[in-house]
């Protein structure tokens, strides 16, 4: 008798049957080629059998074999570029795949918050930054090749200086308060999410291993990361392994020269303004009368042997750049490894400017089994800097053209015109051991994910992560350096140590029911950020040599100082996400974020902030059939709420200090007894959220077989209980406190146009415009006044936050208009003559007064943009970029270096009034005033800053795939460029000098010529 099976036979039965099931359901394998509009193989395609996670990826021939269960099965193709296409496998064995592109790349997988999406089914402002882009400029910070290449994104170098970094703005500056520890004014910058995690330096990320970056703007889209992404959102994603191994290099080498900047006067551009200026008191008349013009005897003797100096000339050097970059990229169905390391040199254009650093980046990810998947991405940055004043401005507009700057011995003449009054060198830090400025930095950052899908439709991915940075900056400074000179020398040690850790928990539930589409997610985040630093410092070091070295060896007095801090804040925050699609036509976003940071006042510190947002494809429609014509044709709208807590750590509390740094404080007999006192901050129980509600309404548009296709955006936001860091009377013991004070509003329309104008076998031809229109104001203060500060920060009801508020110059009082001129009295008391600035009278009252200051302009532009063209023939490829930047204001400090006294120096093509030349750039000279003497010469410095820049030119060639092959590479493109080329401005007192500064007048932009390679192997 046959006994009944064990529940244990039974269960091991059905695994077999299951094995030997799915084994001959696999036993069937397909093959193709996968091919370009071209003919040429297309390789890197990914090729997926539908409903199921079997992939795989067209080798270099564009040959793929991939399994397949049944006649059935259909195969998905997708690659960058392209339209998917779908393949039903029938009873075929080898399949011939042509790919058409798609420049509207709809199927497109873009990377969101906390997951990814197709661009069609977006309903959120996003911009996708495409793959080249990046590396488009030779530069060492990414952020800086994407200058006016995305619209609504403001970049602007901050400094010419050898690894000097960027200014970025999303959608203008709404807030008061900014990032920059709650200085008025101060611009907010987007938070950066570099592969999932939050506290990365985009300034770390060597460009060569960035894949995608984007750009998310309106309210919907960034919601999901609460109050950090209030002023936008940048996502960039690092490289991943790939089945097929590759291993490339990219590299380039050029030089750098200033881009534009005024010289100064020398000779007898130099010698003129001084005769000026003697002539308009009466004290020249004549070349006769030249010896009474050179007061300081050291220039009367270097006038006699005909000693002139062009310290810009001595001051400058061609710089030097280069990057070096090698990566590899493999892996199997189920581990995919990127490793990189990198390279990057800047010699400044002064000596004594130098930017190293080097790059290391690991990305590992592992597929453990179908339910499992785990991954590591780490990097690792070391950089080493020298930096050092600039004193160009100082040898522009300060000291004289006449001395010596070197001794018969080739040694730097501290005082170039030999005289105890004179000038001092601005060579001087450039003597051996006279200044040292040196910072080195080390930052690493571990971030780790596991990943598990136990269902169809249903996964949860934990992220943790750290970044962690060391610096150590040294200074030293010589008694007799240009930065010190006649003071004690100063040694300094300052080291930072900031640690940021993120740890995100995201459980997405997808499912899909006939035509209705639905995607679930939910987030918890945990941040947490530490700084503490450490400074000491002493004078007159032992020896120079020392440096900032043996700190023991300074004097030990009151001037040896030490001290020390920790900074440290959290945040934590929940969020739920509802997407949802209807056919693919109709589509809705629901977000719901609440985030609590420690930084703002007890009971203030927890809220909640929505959005949402709608979208229609109209070109799925059943009546749009007829019009072929139309490609994409999308409808978005959002809204939502995002709030701002961008303020210092502790910003909300009295802190309490000790007078005991440095000896100060109170001593009983030889014991010391320290004293405290409250910083100048007070407190502020009642300091909450800054909120801004913001609606969005897109459309994307594709026309004529994606051969012209874009996107348009119109957006508005208001912010209101803005923050901002409020000056206080004297009398209440403190400088200022935080409150929430007021309200902004921002709106602008943003447009992309992007068009394929020619397409043939051999050339092709492309152009993208990006331009963007944006104002804002502030609508309300505290007080529903203006707030006067000065004439640089004043917050004017109605302008932007960052506004000027001074007197308007209309030009200079002319010859013919003495009469009127002497009528109109400054200050009521003296009148103005020819030659003298012309102010505009407000009031018409024939009196200049304080009332006469008002609103001027801004730093926000009317409008800015971006044209692209770019040229193919076979592999030639000839890139132009222009930049335009058009009706904002520039605070000129530069046009301070004027000195109509004549006793100093002044670019030289500042064109000043005399009776012969009546022109209305500048003031007649005269030796009795100096320029902060000339009734309202404030209003010199403000100048309209509009501008045009031939930003980048590059020509580059590709070898053909067959010569390519020979010498070992799949792919060899050597390319030139030029960044900076050329720039046209609208006001002629910008001549000589690059605009993208905004009127400053150190460390000016260079201009840049490079040769590069790009290959893979």
């Amino acid at each position: 008798m046959i006994g009944k099976p064990s529940s244990l036979k039974c269960l091991m039965a059905f695994f077999l049957l299951l094995n030997c099931t799915f084994l001959f359901a696999q036993e069937r394998v397909v093959t193709g080629k996968i091919k370009d509009p071209s003919g040429n193989p297309l390789p890197g395609v990914n090729v997926n059998v539908f409903g199921t996670r079997i992939s795989v990826t067209a080798d270099v021939t564009g040959t793929f074999r991939i399994p397949v269960s049944s006649e059935s099965s259909v195969l998905v193709f997708s690659f960058v570029g392209f339209l998917q296409k779908e393949q039903k496998v029938g009873g075929d064995s080898a399949f011939n795949i042509m790919m058409t592109y798609d420049n509207a790349d709809l199927d497109q997988v873009v990377v969101v918050g906390y997951g990814t999406s197709k661009r069609r089914d977006l309903t959120g402002s996003v911009y996708s930054v495409k793959p080249g882009m990046v590396t488009a400029q030779p530069t060492a910070n990414a952020m800086e090749a994407l200058q006016g290449r995305v619209p609504g994104l403001e970049i602007a170098r901050s400094s010419g200086a050898a690894g000097g970094g960027v200014n970025i703005q999303l959608r203008g500056n709404r807030t008061l308060n900014g990032t920059t520890l709650g200085v008025a004014g101060s611009t907010a910058t987007p938070l950066f999410i570099i592969d999932g995690f939050q506290g990365g330096n985009i300034s770390d990320i060597n460009p060569n291993d960035i894949e995608s970056v984007e750009v998310l703007k309106d309210a919907s889209a960034t919601a999901i990361y609460g109050w950090m992404g209030a002023n936008g959102v940048i996502i960039v994603t690092t490289k991943k392994g790939k089945d097929r191994p590759k291993v490339s290099y990219n590299g380039y080498y050029g030089i750098n020269g200033y881009a534009s900047y005024p010289k100064a006067r020398i000779g007898d551009s130099y010698v003129q303004l001084r005769r000026e200026a003697w002539r308009t008191t009466g004290d020249w008349a004549s070349p006769a009368d030249d010896g009474k013009i050179w007061t300081n005897a050291g220039e009367a003797q270097a006038i006699a042997n005909n000693q002139w100096v062009d310290w810009q000339h001595l001051l400058v050097r061609n710089g030097i750049e280069q990057s070096h970059t090698a990566s590899i990229q493999s892996g199997g169905d189920k581990t995919k490894v990127f490793f990189s390391t990198g390279y990057y040199k800047e010699q400044g254009q002064l000596r004594g400017n130098d930017f190293t650093r080097f790059n290391m980046r690991l990305n590992y990810d592992q597929k453990i089994s179908n339910i499992f998947k785990a991954g590591l991405l780490t990097t690792f940055v070391w950089t080493n800097t020298n930096n050092r004043p600039d004193p160009l401005n100082y040898a522009t507009g300060s000291i004289s053209p006449l001395g010596q700057a070197y001794d018969s011995l080739g040694n730097i003449k501290w005082l170039p015109l030999g005289v105890s009054n004179g000038a001092k060198n601005p060579l001087g830090d450039e003597a051996p051991g006279a200044y040292k400025n040196n910072v080195i930095r080390g930052a690493g950052t571990v971030n780790g994910y596991l990943e598990i899908t136990p269902m169809t439709g249903l996964s949860f991915r934990s992220n943790l992560g750290t970044s962690v940075a060391f610096q150590r900056q040294g200074l030293y400074m010589d008694s007799l350096s240009y930065s010190n000179y006649g003071l004690p020398s100063l040694a300094r040690q300052t080291t930072t140590f900031t640690r940021f850790y993120n740890w995100d928990n995201i459980l997405t539930y997808t499912k899909k029911i006939e035509d209705h589409s639905i995607t679930l997610t939910g987030i918890t985040s945990f941040t947490r950020s530490d700084e503490d630093q450490l400074q000491a410092e002493g004078r007159r070091q032992g020896l120079s040599s020392f440096q900032y070295y043996n700190l023991g060896a300074t004097e030990a007095s009151a001037t040896r100082l030490i001290s020390s801090g920790l900074v440290r804040s959290a945040t934590m925050s929940y969020a739920g996400r509802l997407n949802y699609s209807f056919a693919g036509k109709y589509l809705l976003t629901g977000t719901i974020r609440a985030d609590g940071v420690s930084r703002l006042s007890p009971g203030h510190k927890w809220d909640y902030f929505p959005s949402a947002g709608i979208g229609w494809n109209i070109h799925q429609e059943d009546f749009m059939k007829d019009f072929y014509w139309v490609n994409n044709l999308k409808i978005r709208a959002t809204y939502g709420v995002a709030g701002n807590a961008g303020i210092a750590p502790y910003a909300t509390q009295s802190v309490v200090n000790t007078t005991a740094q440095g000896g100060q404080g109170q001593n009983f007999g030889d014991i010391p007894a320290p004293g405290y006192y409250f910083t100048t901050t007070a407190g502020n129980p009642n300091v909450g959220w800054e909120k801004t509600a913001s609606t969005n309404i897109g459309l994307d548009y594709a026309f004529f077989k994606s051969r012209i296709y874009g996107t348009l955006d119109v957006y508005k936001a208001h912010t209101k209980d803005v923050l901002m860091k409020r000056n206080l009377p004297t009398s209440t013991g403190t400088s200022n406190i935080y409150q929430n004070i007021g309200e902004t509003e921002n709106q602008g329309v943003e447009l992309v146009l992007s068009s394929l104008n020619t397409k043939g076998r051999d050339f092709r031809w492309t152009t993208t415009v990006t331009f963007t229109a944006a104002s804002e104001k502030i609508v309300n203060l505290i007080d529903g006044k203006d707030i006067i500060q000065a004439e640089t920060n004043s917050l004017l009801i109605g302008h932007p936050v960052n506004s000027f508020y001074s007197y308007k110059k209309l030009g200079i009082w002319q010859t013919d208009e003495k009469d009127a001129a002497a009528a109109v009295k400054w200050n009521g008391q003296t009148g103005f003559n020819p030659g003298d600035i012309k102010l505009q009278d407000y009031d018409h009252n024939d009196s200049i007064t304080i009332a006469d200051q008002h609103y001027l302009g801004s730093t926000v532009p009317k409008w800015y943009a971006g044209l692209q063209n770019t040229f193919t023939y076979k592999g030639l490829e000839l890139s132009v970029y222009i930049f335009a930047r058009w009706g904002q204001m520039f605070n000129a400090t530069y046009m301070g270096k004027y000195n109509p006294n004549g006793n100093g120096n002044g670019p030289a093509n500042f064109n000043y009034w005399t009776p012969e030349n009546p022109t209305n750039d500048f003031p007649r000279p005269n030796r009795k005033t100096p320029i902060n003497q000339y009734n309202g010469y404030q209003s010199l410095n403000f100048i309209d800053g509009s501008y045009v820049k031939l930003k980048t030119i590059t020509l580059a060639y590709t070898l053909p795939a067959q010569i390519s092959r020979k010498v070992f590479t799949d792919k060899f493109r050597i390319y030139a460029t030029a960044n900076n080329v050329f720039t046209v401005t609208k006001s002629n007192l910008l001549k000589s000098y690059d605009p993208e500064r905004s009127g400053a007048e150190d460390n000016p932009l260079t201009r840049q010529f490079v040769i590069g390679v790009n290959a893979d192997f």
